[in-house]
């Protein structure tokens, strides 16, 4: 099967037209059921009405080619439409093949009249002939007197002797009525292409191909002779890579006596060593060898090792150079001598290894595969030579292992890829179509990914998957495909999961479409059909933000306030998008769950004014709920590095007010002079500012991004944007550093810059840093807890303070049970549940309080009376205070206790008077 490429998945540039493909070079075998289909590709020369073909279904065609080697776009043509070439290359040419894939730039040359040398007569090829630039005539360049070595560098021209002598004659009238006129090839080539489409056959005329292709390559960097070669590659060629472009030129040694003697000598005997000398000696010698080596050792592995057969060789080699015997020869020292360890003694093979090594080896490298640094990290008996060394031979003996076991019957498996297209009949979930958001389909495809949903209605997957849609197209569009939705060559169709009143539901739902409709098939075409892409223009949205364009879905849209974002920059899911969203302000207006006043809790009262260039204010509505039941600004909670958010991927939740430094609420803002609100400060700088005044001053907002090594990702939370593996901040520069160049690689991206994935910048930062520890297994109120004992200092209970006695505030109550005069709530005496009989006190005027006497019965409530009494370090008798006229109430705690007594219910009166002390 040959391959052809869609254009937006080898450029980054979009092409609207979903039929344009782009051929390849490439073809595999693939099993037959891996087919979904037949498709018919024609080149663009070969369709006669390019509109009525692209009308049918299944029909698509080309005249550009991709090599994915060279990563660029070359021009198709037809071989027919060549002129500048000698008969008999372009007779076979034509005859295999149909068309010619060549650079843009050398199409002129191609399709120019047959250029001949104009002082030996034979044909002229682009790269070995010149054109005169006033005669417009062509020669060899070895034709030339004196010959050119090279053509004129880009920019220059070059003119033949002739016209060199009549210009200098200023013989003008002469050069210019003997020069041709220059054609303009562009016109040349787009009326050659016209003449080919309006001669062009019928679709079904069967191509010319050879070897199984209709095109090979046949531009700049082909010698037209190799056409004739039958076997001659047609695949894409680049430049020489040979020369001084691209090799390194040493310049010339000096000559003169050498200036290092003790500088071994290239080729001396000294730098070689003789590793055999077997192909001189004679047959006899051989043998011996070889009935001597098997005799060397009694270790069977060691025959086929290939270290202790090289150096059986070598002692073999040195032994007939000396003219010692062969059986001299033996393996019993395990060192020896080599030309480049400078004489000293060294291991020939590795020492054996031991079974714990193997063992270790053999978990390692399963473990690690061909990461050999982790290996030598398990093994620490062993040098990384060594380790190299043993896992060639294990590998070696891996495959022996695999040699020896008996083959594999090969199991003939019919697969089809539409299963892992499909939701299967069992998937109960509710699905939405990501491209034309109905509900109703006979079957559900799985979508591609960037879209708002997962799922694709029957219609909108046949769309994507043959023509790549992703955009709604309207019924009358739809029609084409819906009418062949499961009569696609080769492809099944999809099971059916819906009841009986789902399939009434659709059927009424395909009748009021046909109601609405409203004209008939025959009619004449829509206006919409006539664009190239052949769909409709989804709704666009402009986000608040970055004042960027962007599909509904991607961009969301507030139904009640109208304020449109993009949906990762306010915590908005996919999910989400697909239903009526609203901010969270209007949202608050119908739960009522936080403060109806959005004011943010970090902003001063009055920020600065906006100053001209500054962007646009409407993104401060963008707000989240706080803890507190109050509100912050998304821009407050993202520069503020102590706040988090208990659902990062919704952004709901602010929590960490209470942990703000006091120091961030004290220093003045340098955009509004207030002290009043929480300040942030310049990335590059000492500035301080509030983030709304900074965002009012035109300041530069962004996430900074730094890639880290991958050695050090263990150590920090990384993130994954754009291809790239970093760590990220919030940062904001003020005036003075916002054009600053950054190092280390370090890069700024807006707020609502997408990666790969359709996640923008701030809710890939919000989501890795923002989100509070233990969310999930804490309650947000013990958070709420904690943070507030790191704040608020806990009270000391070993040392009570010490006043004076003018210091000490009296109460005007005490109770009549107790004698007590503290107490959190004060009961009237004359409530019926009270037995006054049990009374101790009566009313007076009581003096200080070592004059009070305190009654004892049996009735008496047994807790002690505690009062402002403040105790002299110097004696240990109470002070005496000023007399107050004291008020005869029942304390909270024998109140309660008269109740428990009589078992009596608690009721309390909201409406009657409760005295709190």
């Amino acid at each position: 099967m040959a391959w052809f490429y869609r254009p937006h998945d080898v450029q980054d540039k979009g092409v609207g037209d979903h039929r344009l493909l782009l051929a390849a070079l490439f073809s595999e075998i693939v099993p037959f059921s891996h087919v979904r289909g037949k498709c018919i590709v024609r080149h663009r020369d070969k369709i006669a009405d390019l509109n009525a073909y692209k009308k049918k279904d299944d029909r698509f065609y080309f005249h550009q080619l991709f090599d994915p080697f060279t990563k660029d776009q070359y021009e198709v043509i037809l071989s027919t439409e060549i002129h500048n070439l000698p008969a008999h290359i372009k007779d076979v040419l034509v005859s295999r093949y149909e068309f010619v894939v060549c650079e843009r730039e050398a199409i002129p040359d191609l399709q120019d009249n047959l250029r001949l040398c104009e002082t030996c007569g034979d044909w002229c090829p682009g790269p070995e002939s010149v054109m005169c630039e006033l005669c417009k005539r062509h020669y060899h360049m070895e034709c030339v007197n004196p010959p050119l070595l090279s053509k004129p560098s880009r920019g220059y021209g070059w003119s033949c002797a002739s016209c060199n002598n009549k210009r200098e004659n200023k013989d003008l009238e002469v050069v210019t009525s003997k020069s041709r006129q220059g054609k303009d090839l562009a016109i040349v080539a787009a009326k050659a292409r016209a003449k080919a489409r309006a001669n062009a056959k019928l679709d079904e005329e069967n191509e010319r191909f050879w070897k199984g292709w209709s095109f090979r390559y046949f531009g700049q960097y082909t010698v037209a002779e190799d056409t004739l070669d039958p076997d001659d590659m047609i695949y894409v060629r680049a430049p020489t890579r040979i020369g001084p472009k691209f090799q390194v030129i040493p310049a010339p040694t000096p000559e003169g006596p050498r200036t290092d003697p003790d500088l071994p000598v290239r080729g001396d005997d000294s730098t070689v060593e003789i590793m055999s000398t077997f192909v001189h000696m004679s047959e006899e010698d051989c043998e011996k060898a070889e009935r001597r080596k098997n005799v060397l050792t009694a270790r069977r592995d060691l025959l086929h090792n290939v270290d202790w057969l090289e150096e059986v060789v070598r002692r073999f080699s040195e032994a007939w150079l000396k003219k010692q015997s062969i059986y001299s020869v033996n393996m019993r020292k395990p060192l020896c001598v080599r030309a480049f360890s400078d004489g000293k003694e060294v291991r020939y093979r590795d020492r054996d290894w031991s079974e714990v090594e193997d063992s270790i080896f053999d978990e390692s490298v399963r473990k690690h595969h061909s990461e050999l640094r982790h290996v030598r990290a398990d093994i620490k008996t062993r040098t990384m030579p060594e380790i190299v060394r043993h896992f060639g031979h294990w590998k070696a003996q891996q495959l022996l292992f695999k040699s020896l076991d008996p083959p594999e019957v090969p199991k003939t498996v019919v697969t089809n890829d539409d299963n892992t297209s499909i939701y299967g009949r069992n998937d109960r979930r509710v699905f939405t179509c990501a491209v034309c958001r109905t509900k109703e389909s006979e079957s559900w495809w799985k979508a591609p990914r960037n879209l708002f949903t997962n799922s694709m209605c029957d219609e909108c997957g046949i769309l994507w998957r043959k023509y790549a849609i992703k955009s709604a197209r309207n019924d009358r569009e739809k029609e084409v495909v819906s009418s062949k939705v499961h009569s696609h060559y080769g492809t099944p169709e999809p099971p059916t999961t819906r009841s009986g009143a789902a399939n009434a539901k659709a059927a009424s739902y395909a009748a009021e479409r046909q109601k609405r409709e409203g004209t008939p098939a025959a009619g004449p075409a829509n206006k919409k059909l006539r664009l190239a892409s052949g769909t409709s223009t989804p709704l666009r949205l402009v986000c608040s933000l970055c004042r960027k364009s962007g599909s509904q879905g991607s961009i969301v849209k507030c139904g009640a306030c109208g304020f449109t974002i993009h949906a990762g920059c306010v915590g908005v899911p996919p999910e989400d998008t697909t239903t009526a969203w609203l901010c969270e302000i209007c949202s608050n207006e119908q739960t009522q769950e936080s403060n109806l006043d959005p004011r943010c809790a970090l902003c001063p009262p009055q920020p600065a004014d906006r100053k001209k260039g500054a962007k646009d204010a409407s993104f401060l509505r963008a707000a989240k709920p706080t803890e507190f039941r109050g509100w912050v600004h998304i821009l407050c909670s993202t520069y503020n590095n102590q706040l988090e958010y208990t659902d990062a991927r919704r952004m709901r939740l602010v929590e960490g007010i209470v942990s703000i430094p006091k120091r961030n609420y004290t220093q003045r803002c340098s955009c509004c002079n207030g002290a009043d609100g929480c300040v942030s400060q310049c990335e590059q700088c000492l500035t301080m500012f509030h983030p709304v005044c900074a965002w009012n001053h035109g300041f530069k907002f962004g996430i900074e991004f730094a890639p880290v090594k991958p050695s050090q990702r263990k150590d920090f939370p990384t993130v994954e944007f754009r291809g790239e593996v970093g760590v990220m901040s919030a940062v904001i520069l003020c005036d003075n550093h916002g054009g600053a160049p950054l190092g280390n690689g370090k890069k700024i991206y807006e707020l609502c810059d997408v990666d790969e994935r359709g996640r923008t910048a701030l809710q890939v930062f919000t989501e890795t840093y923002k989100q509070a520890q233990n969310s999930e297994s804490t309650y947000g109120l013990l958070r709420k807890a904690r943070r507030l004992d790191e704040v608020v200092p806990a009270p000391r209970f070993d040392a009570v303070p010490s006043l004076h006695p003018s210091q000490v505030q009296l109460s005007e109550n005490q109770c009549v049970f107790c004698s007590t005069d503290s107490s959190p709530f004060w009961w009237s005496t004359d409530s019926p549940h009270l037995d006054m009989s049990r009374a101790v006190l009566k009313p007076k005027t009581l003096g200080d309080r070592g004059d009070m006497q305190q009654p004892q019965g049996d009735n008496q409530v047994a807790h002690s009376p505690q009062g402002d009494i403040t105790m002299n370090d110097a004696s240990d008798s109470p002070v005496k205070l000023e007399s107050v006229e004291k008020i005869l109430k029942v304390c909270h705690t024998c109140y309660f206790e008269q109740l428990k007594a009589k078992s009596i219910p608690v009721v309390v009166d909201l409406t009657a008077q409760i005295i709190v002390s």
